[in-house]
């Protein structure tokens, strides 16, 4: 029986999920034992996937969940140790990109969704930072560099795929165009219900 509580951020580029996670971190902290952590990871999988090599869809798509297999592991052992785990993107984001088409290149929903059979464990909640691509973008823009993934049509098709997988799997859903206080009163709100539910 795991003791811990495993929470996951999703959403497509600009849409606030990881300033969120950060603010949810700080706050939790004051009374919970929390582990932070994001993929890709920083592992050799994780940072080969960051060096963006040219590969298909399917090949990077192994490659994350390669990446994942390892990182579940991690996230075993800090729940096993009662912590709250905060993830940035988990399996669902790996549906909704490597789903979507990308210079022509796209993979099959359903295989994604094999290949993740025995790797993954189930988050206790996994929260949707729901966004209109243009508004993320606009958002990101100061960044400079732009990635590949970070391109309008191609997020308007991963926002979709993101939306049908948050109803199939039950994430909560968050207006992520609102104020970050607004967002993450919310997420706060959502967070503590899980907690305390797991708690029991």
């Amino acid at each position: 029986m795991r003791k811990g509580v495993f929470i996951v951020f999703e959403g497509i580029d600009g849409s606030g999920k990881s300033s969120c996670m950060a603010g949810v971190a700080s706050e939790l902290e004051k009374d919970h034992n929390v582990a932070v952590t994001a993929e890709p990871t920083k592992s050799e999988i994780g940072m080969l996937i960051r060096s963006s090599p040219d590969v298909t869809a399917e090949a990077e798509a192994l490659l994350f969940a390669a990446d994942r297999a390892q990182h579940t592991q991690q996230i075993k052992e800090w729940m096993e140790d009662g912590r709250i785990v905060l993830c940035d993107r988990y399996y669902a984001s790996t549906l909704a990109y490597q789903s979507a088409n990308l210079n022509g290149r796209s993979a099959d929903i359903r295989w994604l969704t094999d290949i993740h059979t025995g790797v993954i464990i189930r988050p206790d909640l996994t929260l949707l930072f729901d966004i209109d691509p243009e508004i993320g973008l606009e958002r990101i823009a100061p960044r400079g560099e732009v990635s590949k993934f970070e391109r309008l049509e191609y997020l308007k098709e991963v926002r979709k795929n993101y939306l049908v997988i948050a109803e199939k799997d039950r994430f909560k859903v968050m207006d992520a165009s609102r104020t970050k206080e607004e967002v993450l009163v919310e997420t706060m709100k959502h967070i503590s219900e899980t907690v305390s539910r797991k708690s029991k």
